[in-house]
């Protein structure tokens, strides 16, 4: 059980890590990449008009599981409410004026932040029980 325990406060660190991580690239790529494609008049495909949309579902997603430890499933149904929240929610905000514009392109960002978001997790998810599995063999023998 010791071991267990272990294992989800690393993984906990792991994702409050990336979820850092993944906020300040946002914030220095919104401050400093931003302003030099608009100044520059550089075509990025919109890459520096969706960088928030692209990372928020993967920002609070990390910093949720980092916190607190979630289930598999518990973390899904966490990438499909913050994906909705972000693009049914948030974004329309933006035709009424309470914040930014709207953007089609932030939506479709919005839904590729969820799937990468599904896609790292499965990943860590993956790693990190591979790991816990190979540290138990050794620790049996």
């Amino acid at each position: 059980m010791e071991r267990f325990e272990i294992m989800k406060n690393k993984k906990q660190k792991f994702y409050l890590i990336l979820a850092f991580i993944v906020l300040a690239s946002s914030q220095i790529l919104t401050h400093f990449y931003r302003p030099y494609i608009y100044s520059n008049k550089i075509n990025d495909y919109g890459f520096a008009d969706t960088i928030g949309s692209l990372v928020c579902v993967l920002g609070i997603c990390f910093l949720f599981w980092g916190v607190k430890s979630f289930s598999n499933k518990e973390k899904n149904k966490h990438i499909i409410l913050a994906t909705i929240i972000y693009s049914v929610i948030w974004e329309p905000l933006g035709l009424i004026g309470l914040h930014g514009t709207f953007d089609w392109k932030d939506i479709v960002a919005v839904f590729i932040s969820g799937a990468l978001t599904y896609l790292l997790k499965e990943i860590i998810e993956w790693k990190m029980s591979k790991s816990e599995i190979l540290n138990s063999q050794i620790v049996d023998k």
